[in-house]
């Protein structure tokens, strides 16, 4: 096949050339950029949430007079929920599995230019460990004396989850270090290290889903109420829920804002995900689409302006292979034209994005997969016009030529 002969053809037709090259490239580039944001948003698709979801209820209180003493209201929940049957064991805390969504960043040092560290630092008391039932690693667990329950006292300890140690010291060991929870202020030291459990979507989102401290405080007051988290024996939740939500209804002046087992929390957090997924992927069904009808229908219109040539040449001997040949060479040259442009602004769009998303979004393999698979649909798009028209007889495609 005479290479020169196609290229002087694309070069006479540069225009209609020149228009798919931009089809194939836009298709490619949001194709891609679709994929791959889709592909980001399922990484981190159901993984072990570490903790019995199942066996955990949530509870958030909140007073509407500000008159109550809430440290106090806390501590008589604390003894009533404890008498509830099934109950195995309670705290308060600030944040929730799940559905944590305070995100804070610790530091390793004092220097201006100290190193950011993410994560969600749970305030509860020493019996978090027991209602989300974690293996201590290394190091010890809270004590009741280690919790701080003075609101202008700071904390001087700290647990850190398997993944927080390795993410804060990966060549060496978290126990006994240093952090601190705020640049050049409130330094802490790590003395327990647990096994890890999810966090909120925030983090999960980019990679870092078991990041968690445990900060040993219970500082409640107005506007600041704690969520429950109550374990129950394995299989009674669900079943109890009402229960002890009826604990919390004994007293004046607040209502339940929420009170609910942790796996529908989990369960909220991969449905957001998986509607944002299902979001870009049928985005990029009706763009294949799109761009299958648009490339079959624009290549059936230049076999059909050619149907003469086609004819001409199959009466002067030529095989219908050999004119396949042409066309699908002459195809997959403006495929390769329009898939490069494609691969430049994909790339661009992707850097653009990652910087938004927080975290590379590219992925070289899907990449070279949605570029063979468009490169496939123009074959197929090609080949069907183009069979129906070399099985044309030359007589009558050339009749009144």
């Amino acid at each position: 096949m005479e290479i020169k002969a196609i290229l002087l053809s694309l070069k006479h037709n540069k225009f209609m050339a020149f228009i798919m090259v931009l089809q194939i490239a836009f298709t490619m580039a949001v194709l891609s950029v679709s994929v791959f944001l889709a592909a980001t948003t399922l990484k981190e698709w159901n993984l072990p949430s570490g903790i019995p979801h199942n066996d955990i209820i949530r509870v958030t209180p909140r007073f509407y007079d500000d008159s109550v003493n809430v440290a106090a209201a806390v501590i008589d929940d604390l003894e009533r929920l404890k008498t509830v049957p099934g109950v195995v064991a309670v705290t308060p805390s600030d944040q929730v599995p799940f559905a944590a969504e305070d995100v804070r960043e610790v530091f390793l040092d004092t220097n201006e230019e100290a190193q950011a560290y993410q994560t969600n630092i749970f305030s509860a008391d020493e019996q978090l460990m027991a209602v989300l039932d974690l293996n201590l690693v290394a190091g010890r667990a809270f004590t009741f004396s280690d919790v701080v329950t003075e609101a202008n006292t700071p904390a001087g300890v700290v647990m850190v989850s398997e993944s927080m140690a390795s993410a804060l010291f990966p060549d060496d060991n978290a126990l006994d270090k240093t952090l601190w929870l705020n640049k050049g202020r409130d330094p802490v030291k790590i003395v327990g290290i647990y096994s890890d459990f999810m966090n909120g979507e925030t983090l999960n989102y980019f990679g870092k889903s078991y990041q968690t401290m445990i900060i040993a405080r219970s500082v409640w007051q107005f506007g600041a109420e704690p969520h429950y988290l109550i374990r129950m024996e394995s299989g009674s939740a669900a079943q109890q829920l009402e229960d002890i939500a009826t604990v919390f209804y004994r007293d004046q002046g607040r209502y339940l804002a929420q009170y609910e087992v942790l796996s529908r929390i989990q369960k909220r957090m991969y449905d957001g995900r998986g509607s944002r997924a299902l979001t870009f992927l049928v985005i990029s069904l009706v763009l294949v689409l799109i761009t299958s009808f648009g490339i079959a229908g624009f290549t059936s219109f230049q076999v059909n302006q050619r149907r003469k040539q086609i004819g001409t040449r199959r009466a002067l001997g030529a095989r219908k292979s050999d004119i396949m040949a042409y066309i699908l060479t002459e195809n997959s040259i403006i495929t390769l034209f329009g898939l490069f442009v494609g691969t430049i602004v994909t790339l661009v769009f992707s850097f653009e994005l990652s910087v938004i998303e927080r975290q590379n979004i590219l992925d070289v393999v899907l990449l070279l997969g949605i570029a063979l698979l468009l490169w496939a649909i123009n074959i197929v798009a090609v080949w069907i016009p183009g069979r129906r028209a070399v099985r044309v007889p030359p007589a009558i495609v050339t009749r009144g030529a």
